[in-house]
């Protein structure tokens, strides 16, 4: 067991560095909501927002990959489709049960679950900072023209 919570807490921390510095360094300035002024009437603010989500989304599937690509490594799930899929019905917390883990190591299913609710909660909050930003500027905008 503890070299299970060991092998949870390194994918956690890698996890929480790889959304951390992927985000501020990659996704944020690649959707350009930062710094931009968008006229009132313009449409243009979709797409630094589907920027983002898409952004967001590849991040989280890389780090789904990592969990997966561990799971792989450590022989617990037979191939890297089926590590995938397991990690991505755990991370987005949908579980189906079709696959399982073997029972020693049933435990590293929820602890990635737990990870996925707060790494998805984080881009959420990305989300809501960039919708509102985005809106901001359009009524500053608004006001001046």
């Amino acid at each position: 067991m503890i070299l299970l919570l060991a092998l949870a807490l390194g994918l956690t921390s890698l996890t929480v560095m790889i959304h951390a510095l992927s985000t501020a360094w990659i996704v944020l300035p690649l959707a350009g909501i930062w710094g931009q002024k968008q006229k009132a009437t313009s449409l243009m603010p979709v797409l630094p927002l589907i920027r983002l989500m898409s952004g967001l989304l590849l991040l989280h599937l890389l780090e789904v990959g990592i969990w997966a690509g561990a799971f792989l490594l450590c022989g617990i799930l037979p191939d890297f489709e089926t590590s995938f899929y397991f990690s991505l019905t755990s991370y987005t917390t949908v579980g189906y049960g079709d696959v399982l883990l073997p029972v020693n190591w049933r435990l590293i299913g929820p602890i990635e679950a737990a990870v996925g609710v707060l790494m998805l909660g984080w881009s959420t909050g990305f989300i809501v900072a960039a919708v509102q930003r985005t809106l901001n500027s359009r009524v500053v905008s608004a006001k001046h023209d």
